[in-house]
């Protein structure tokens, strides 16, 4: 009994820098890439009066810790009939939001102005190029 119990602590002794390594290396994949956990997933886009407005987005964050200014690339594409679903245009804005941890929700309620805007654009996906980790 004393055998199994000396085993199972050198087991544990050896395990846990193993696991610690392993945590500490998720961390610095999330302070180094947070486009690589943070997902845009829905969001309003419109043009008015020459302005483009983006409004309502959804962010979900995936690790473990916050983040905010997010960084964002939106590409536009056209609807006109002569060139519809051709890449006209693309725009890169911060969004100014902190995103806590392992969350879900939507901000920028009230729209926020991202650039010039076109009526006869729209957006099909929104990409994630970075945001600034909160320790």
């Amino acid at each position: 009994m004393n055998h199994i119990a000396i085993k199972l602590f050198i087991l544990l002794v050896l395990i846990s820098p193993l696991a610690k390594a392993q945590e500490l290396k998720a961390t610095i994949s999330m302070l180094q890439h947070p486009e690589w956990y943070i997902k845009v997933s829905g969001w309003s886009y419109f043009s008015a009066l020459r302005v483009a407005m983006i409004s309502n987005v959804t962010i979900e964050n995936t690790a473990d810790i916050a983040y905010r200014d997010i960084k964002i690339k939106l590409n536009y594409y056209s609807t006109s009939y002569s060139d519809a679903g051709e890449q006209v245009s693309s725009t890169i804005a911060v969004l100014p939001v902190t995103v806590p941890p392992r969350s879900k929700g939507t901000y920028i309620k009230g729209g926020m102005p991202i650039g010039l805007g076109v009526m006869s654009y729209q957006t099909k996906y929104v990409q994630v190029l970075g945001a600034v980790p909160i320790r």
